[in-house]
């Protein structure tokens, strides 16, 4: 029987020997790239070995045997199956990253497949990528030369337990201190990921894991709805995914101010949020919408206003300029091109990004504000800061 060596490059690479030698082979793992040997093992026949890292690496393969090469193969995509796995299920994430999956096909010649959450929107949008439900059993994916995952986080089950642990404390009325997070989980696996994806940009999240020069690339999606309102109008959406309070705009008047002076200067106002609004005086279109809906509204809107969220993502993506009222993360986490950014420099912020505490986020109650200082990140963004900045620019 003849000795075979049998290479897999689905989320990271491996070798396996296959045969009925006796003979102890030495398998290198390089970055060809970069020439550094990242993995070696000793095998036998009947064995495999592999590194831990998982994300895009030019793998080079080198199976010695008595010092003499006697099997070496390197990565090469071209016109192959390959598959990325896109995990997260905001839709901010998946806009965000959407356009390096293209550039990922368009540099390596490949046929690709992407999996997510949200394949039957970005469908339409890339045709020249297979998209599947990420909830579909393993096997209906096919054959894949090589595979990727890009995603932040920890593993479900983990999530799902803090958070259990986390809202048991906070329903026991003998607990005086109820847990806001749970200590000593990150979201950084640097098997996963060379950085830690709390400490880049939305964006490079996906480039780090696909190996892809890192550069802002905005999606464009069109939309051929007619105009649903003929007076100017501005669309707003007060919330994020998870209600989670950092994330809200936590000035108590300050939703209610702005819109006072938008009407004020003649503009109408429209809510395009799946969640309820509260505010008085303008036209609500909040409930389960398809996004082609919202989509409508903001692509005939002035511009829109609202906080680090999928709709900002979206309406970036329909060309669109967006007010982004935002203090937990870091300016540059979010797109750059046409966002009017709102933050108080002159107060906390930035603990989404920051080394300090963007792993106490990966498990928190919804109202917990990592630095213990009542989210006064945007609690003293006033509306006259953002009335003030919309000026600067041009928009009112």
């Amino acid at each position: 029987m003849e000795t075979r060596f049998i290479t897999d490059f689905n989320f990271g690479a491996s070798l396996e020997i296959i045969g009925e030698d006796d003979n102890t082979y030495l398998v290198q793992f390089f970055d060809n790239k970069t020439n550094d040997l990242i993995h070696q093992s000793e095998i036998l026949c009947n064995h495999w070995t592999r590194p831990n890292r998982k994300y895009f690496t030019e793998w080079r393969i080198v199976v010695l045997h008595n010092g003499v090469e006697v099997f070496s193969e390197t990565l090469d995509c071209r016109e192959k199956n390959v598959l990325i796995a896109s995990t997260s299920k905001a839709l901010g994430d998946n806009i965000a990253h959407v356009p390096y999956f293209e550039e990922y096909r368009k540099k390596h010649n490949c046929n690709l497949t992407v999996a997510s959450n949200f394949w039957w929107f970005l469908k339409d949008y890339y045709p020249n990528i297979k998209w599947l439900d990420i909830d579909l059993p393993s096997e209906e994916y096919g054959d894949q030369y090589a595979s990727y995952s890009v995603t932040i986080g920890i593993d479900r089950e983990i999530f799902d337990r803090g958070m259990e642990k986390i809202n048991n404390t906070h329903n026991n009325i003998h607990n005086k201190t109820p847990l806001k997070y749970i200590k000593g989980l990150t979201f950084f696996d640097i098997d996963k990921n060379p950085e830690h994806p709390l400490l880049v940009t939305i964006q490079k999240q996906a480039t780090n894991v696909l190996g892809l020069e890192y550069k802002e690339i905005r999606p464009y999606f069109e939309i051929n709805l007619e105009r649903p309102i003929m007076e100017k109008y501005v669309c707003i959406s007060e919330f994020a995914a998870g209600k989670s309070t950092m994330k809200m705009w936590n000035n108590q008047v300050g939703w209610k101010t702005l819109v006072t002076e938008l009407k004020r200067r003649g503009y109408e106002i429209v809510s395009i949020s799946k969640e309820k609004s509260e505010l008085n005086g303008i036209i609500k279109r909040n409930g389960d919408y398809p996004l082609t809906d919202r989509m409508q509204y903001m692509k005939y809107s002035e511009f829109f206003i609202g906080v680090s969220s999928g709709l900002s993502w979206l309406n970036w993506a329909l060309g669109k300029k967006t007010v982004m009222i935002s203090g937990f993360s870091d300016v540059s986490n979010e797109f750059q091109e046409d966002n009017i950014r709102i933050k108080n420099e002159n107060v906390c912020g930035g603990c989404y990004n920051s080394e300090e505490h963007s792993d106490k986020l990966c498990c928190h109650h919804v109202d917990f504000c990592p630095t213990n200082k009542n989210f006064e990140c945007t609690r003293k963004i006033s509306p006259k800061m953002v009335i003030e900045k919309m000026i600067e620019n041009n928009l009112i």
